[in-house]
């Protein structure tokens, strides 16, 4: 698999939702002007440029869809098919039949929308309704043959229902499910949502079977097991984080963090220069050493797990010299 330099670019801070999980904390719509999104993707592609690597944009939010400049930034897109592909993550509740139906005529990689339960446990998390709402975006996108993700996010309220989200991406032919951890980031995060040690291995083992059972099955749908500590149970090589190597975030504003869940700015890209920051600046070199955590020094997956969660660990302890909190080995 080539590997390709990743983008994540959150377009504002608008949103229709208020999620429990949510990052946010104060939901404020902070959001730039479309010529400076256009300096942003003119920074990204003379970068890709100088690495000489192709790209990929995750387009996000908030929610992306909220975004007046939207669609004109997939315009911009389609002039760089050559350079870098580009997948939407949304919550799935603004699509309609026009809107699913312009978005494939863009030809995205994939479009991520959210799932986290039942109905009742994902509209307790998401909102009133939402469920209904995302059912029916998937069917259009499906409808629209877009390459449809269901992201989930364990949290301990929810983990035990990762197969009831299995079954309704069965039901609805979704092509992926895919799912990691919650990280308790700002004021305004809920501890009681945190995943201890045996949450995470019987999360991790629900997950695994429902992989099984898909394969035995022959289904068509996916369960991708390729996060932190999921090689645990799948035997596969070990993921390992790779944010400030070959994924940054674009923030609302600009900011240049390297991972939306580890929110170290390290400059803005208004009036800081993408290249140069990633060349240069400490915080970015020192995450593309890809250190081993000391308590990992021992163990055999060391050279390709490298600690687990990096922004879990440091959601936790404030630095990177830990092993992920969930890691029963």
């Amino acid at each position: 698999m080539v590997e390709k330099f990743v983008m994540q670019w959150h377009l504002s801070e608008v949103c229709n939702l208020k999620c429990k999980h949510c990052y946010q904390e104060n939901h404020v719509p902070v959001s730039l002007n479309y010529s400076d999104l256009l300096h942003v993707l003119n920074q990204y592609r003379e970068f890709l440029k100088k690495l000489k690597m192709f790209g990929h944009i995750n387009l996000t939010g908030g929610e992306p869809l909220c975004s007046p400049h939207f669609f004109k930034l997939l315009d911009e897109f389609k002039k760089d098919k050559d350079l870098y592909s580009f997948s939407i993550l949304t919550n799935g509740t603004l699509i309609n039949e026009d809107i699913a139906k312009k978005i494939a005529s863009y030809h995205p990689e994939y479009v991520q929308v959210s799932l986290e339960g039942s109905r009742k446990t994902n509209d307790y998390i998401r909102g009133k309704g939402v469920y209904k709402k995302v059912i029916k975006a998937i069917k259009l996108l499906k409808k629209n043959n877009i390459f449809v993700s269901i992201s989930f996010t364990a949290t301990k309220l929810n983990y035990k229902e990762f197969p009831i989200v299995v079954k309704y991406a069965e039901k609805y032919k979704v092509d992926n499910v895919w799912s990691d951890r919650y990280i308790p980031l700002g004021n305004n995060c809920d501890h009681d949502y945190i995943m201890n040690k045996n949450d995470t291995e019987e999360y991790l083992k629900i997950m695994s079977q429902e992989r099984r059972r898909l394969k035995l099955i022959k289904s068509k749908t996916n369960v991708s097991m390729y996060r932190a500590l999921q090689f645990q149970m799948t035997n596969q090589f070990p993921y390992h984080c790779t944010a400030g190597s070959t994924l940054l975030t674009v923030m609302e504003n600009a900011d240049l963090v390297p991972c939306r869940r580890m929110p170290i700015v390290v400059g803005n890209l208004l009036k800081d220069n993408m290249y140069h920051l990633y060349k240069n600046n400490k915080i970015l070199k020192d995450l593309q050493k890809e250190q081993i955590p000391d308590e990992c020094c021992e163990c055999e997956h060391k050279d390709m797990c490298k600690g687990g969660l990096k922004c879990l660990t440091y959601a936790t302890f404030g630095d990177l010299n830990h092993k992920d909190i969930g890691c029963s080995l």
